[in-house]
């Protein structure tokens, strides 16, 4: 299996290669970040979603993954109460859609100019994303639960999980 790692590597290294054109660096740079972040998530919730009838298994594996994944993580916010982990998965869906944005900034629109300053943005969001899936936690003081990682946490909200039919309701409805 292919080491997603080497995305973010590559994403680390190109800007420094003064050897080649400073825009196409960056340019690729933003994009092995994007997909760096984005596989990350996709196979953790992928190992979440693989024996769920209603989840969103099928459309990981399809382009429409790009649009699934940060409304999965929005709808999910919506149906906890816990504000810090409410807050958590929200900033994963912003990050991943600001992220996303930017990549595609730099692969359809070539009469703007990216610059260092949008590697560094690129970075600050898949760091963002990144903390958040090491460290995001849920406490239950109730029920003397603590769980830490993003996966952990899906697991335990499994019955809580966005169906397939809620995300692409949420798809349509915009």
């Amino acid at each position: 299996m292919f080491n997603i790692g080497e995305f973010k590597e590559v994403a680390n290294k190109v800007p420094n290669y003064k050897s080649l054109p400073d825009e196409g660096k960056y340019r690729t740079a933003i994009g092995r970040d994007y997909y760096f972040i984005f596989l990350k998530l996709r196979e953790i919730v992928k190992d979440v979603e693989n024996d769920r009838e209603n989840g969103i298994i099928l459309y990981l594996n399809r382009g429409m993954a790009h649009t699934v994944l940060p409304i999965y993580f929005e709808l999910l916010s919506n149906s906890i109460r816990s504000r810090k982990l409410k807050e958590d998965l929200n900033n994963i869906s912003d990050s991943l859609r600001a992220l996303r944005k930017l990549r595609n900034k730099c692969d359809y629109n070539l009469y703007s100019t990216i610059t260092s300053y949008e590697v560094r943005e690129a970075e600050d969001e898949l760091n963002t994303i990144e903390d958040i899936i090491s460290n995001i936690t849920y406490k239950n003081q109730r029920d003397k639960i603590e769980i830490i990682g993003l996966k952990d946490i899906l697991n335990h909200f499994k019955e809580n999980l966005p169906s397939s039919d809620d995300v692409l309701n949420k798809i349509y409805s915009r």
